[in-house]
C-alpha cells in the first residue's frame, strides 16, 4: 500500500524515470503522472510558489501510483514537515555538503526513533486511509534524495552516500558547473568527467546516483553511465519539443 517505487526500482538495478513540474498546475500534474512516469518532481526551491499552491499535487501523483517528490528550499525541519504532511513520499534536499547535513536530512524526514518528524500526516484522509494505515510504514516509505552542488559536496560524495537513510545521491549538472567555475558549460570536459565518475563514487555505498537533463540523448547517456534515478524534463518541455517536431511537416503539407 505504501511502497516507494523509487526504492524498489533502484534496489533491483532498474531506473526510476520522472518528470518535473514547470508550474503549480493540477492539470499539468495529472497529465504528467498519466504518462506512467515513476516520480513527479515538485520544486519549492527555485519556483515562485509555496506549499499551499502545490498541496494537491502529491495526492494526484499517489492516485496514479507515481511517487511525489518535493524538493524543499533547504535543510529546515519546517519544510520537511509540510512537504511530507501534504503527501510527498520522497524529499529532495539541495546543497548537501557533508555527512552531517545528510544525517540531519534523514532525521527531519523520519518519525522517532529514527528521526524527529512530528506526527500529523493529514493527507491520508483524502485517499481514504487512516493514520493507523500509514504510520507503521511511513519511515520505510519515505525516501531522501541528497543533492550535491558545492565543492565540499563533491569532495564528500562517498561519505554522503554512506549515510543510512540517504536513498539517492543526485548530481545537478548546472549547479556543479558553477561549483567548478565553468558555469553553464555543460559540455566542458571537467564537468563531463565528474558526471561520468559520479555513479561509480556513489555505488561504493551501494546507493543509486541521480541526475536531470532536458535532452533525451543526454538522458540515454546518463543511464549508460550508471545513473538509476533520472529526471527527463517536464511535460511542458517535452510537449513543446513534440509540437516543434511536427510543425515543419504540417506546414510543408499545407503548401502542397
Amino acid at each position: 500500500m505504501f511502497e516507494n517505487k523509487i526504492k524498489t526500482l533502484t534496489a533491483r538495478g532498474d531506473v526510476a524515470l520522472g518528470v518535473g513540474m514547470p508550474d503549480a498546475s493540477e492539470i499539468l500534474a495529472k497529465l504528467s503522472v498519466d504518462t506512467g512516469v515513476d516520480f513527479l518532481w515538485i520544486d519549492l526551491e527555485h519556483r515562485p510558489y509555496g506549499i499551499n499552491e502545490v498541496k494537491n499535487l502529491p495526492l494526484i501523483a499517489r492516485r496514479q501510483g507515481c511517487m511525489p517528490m518535493i524538493r524543499v528550499p533547504g535543510l529546515d525541519q519546517i519544510y520537511f514537515k509540510k512537504a511530507l504532511d501534504i503527501g510527498a513520499n520522497t524529499i529532495m534536499v539541495p546543497q548537501i555538503n557533508n555527512a552531517e547535513e545528510a544525517k540531519l536530512a534523514v532525521q527531519y524526514a523520519k518519525y522517532p526513533p529514527e528521526g524527529t518528524r512530528g506526527v500529523s500526516p493529514d493527507w491520508v484522509m483524502f485517499l481514504d486511509y487512516t493514520f493507523d494505515d500509514y504510520l507503521p510504514y511511513a519511515n520505510q516509505e519515505t525516501a531522501i534524495v541528497a543533492q550535491i552542488e558545492s565543492p565540499e559536496g563533491i569532495e564528500n560524495i562517498e561519505a554522503i552516500a554512506a549515510v543510512d537513510g540517504i536513498d539517492v545521491v543526485f548530481a545537478g549538472p548546472m549547479d556543479l558547473s558553477a561549483s567548478l567555475g565553468i558555469i553553464g558549460q555543460i559540455q566542458h570536459p571537467e564537468l563531463q568527467k565528474l558526471l561520468a565518475d559520479f555513479p561509480k563514487r556513489v555505488a561504493k555505498a551501494n546507493k543509486p546516483a541521480g541526475i536531470t537533463f532536458g535532452d533525451l540523448d543526454r538522458c540515454r547517456q546518463a543511464i549508460d553511465e550508471g545513473y538509476r534515478f533520472v529526471n527527463i524534463g517536464s511535460i511542458a518541455s517535452l510537449g513543446a519539443n513534440g509540437i516543434k517536431s511536427v510543425l515543419p511537416e504540417l506546414r510543408e503539407r499545407a503548401r502542397k
